[in-house]
């Protein structure tokens, strides 16, 4: 795509609900724990989990927090700030969205994307420059894996 519209207006629906999973790369892992004030596993104990994708490989996840509400939020999500308590540091993932292969696949998969995020076809234009990046950024992560 050439360009497109988006402005995140922190509704925070990428961070909460149902469905979301937060693969984590080395990188991620690092800045995270860093931040955390923690090491890498002790990191993982406390904040993460390891899910089997169809590939059969495990991977290193974020945890999600099941709530009175039948939601899964992230488990940096706080409902206090309302937001992300780890903005700073957050995985590449958090931070391109929706920059992401399948969401910019081609303008239907963008326009079906709004029914899960409010701000796709709304406000700021992104270059083509822009989008580029982000999605190579995306692309480039490496998720943790184990066996």
């Amino acid at each position: 795509m050439n360009e497109v519209k988006f402005s995140c207006n922190n509704c925070s629906l990428c961070c909460r609900f149902k469905g979301g999973v937060v693969l984590l790369s080395k990188e991620d892992l690092c800045r995270l724990a860093k931040w955390a004030e923690l090491t890498e596993e002790q990191f993982i104990k406390v904040y993460c989990q390891w899910l089997k994708n169809a590939d059969g490989k495990e991977y290193l996840c974020l945890k999600t927090l099941h709530t009175p509400k039948e939601t899964d939020d992230c488990i940096f999500w706080d409902s206090s700030i309302p937001g992300c308590q780890c903005y700073n540091a957050r995985p590449v993932q958090c931070s391109t969205y929706p920059f992401w292969t399948k969401i910019l696949a081609d303008k239907n998969s963008w326009n079906k994307e709004k029914q899960h995020c409010p701000g796709i076809n709304e406000g700021e234009v992104h270059p083509k420059e822009e989008i580029e990046k982000e999605l190579n950024k995306y692309k480039e992560r490496i998720p943790v894996t184990r066996n």
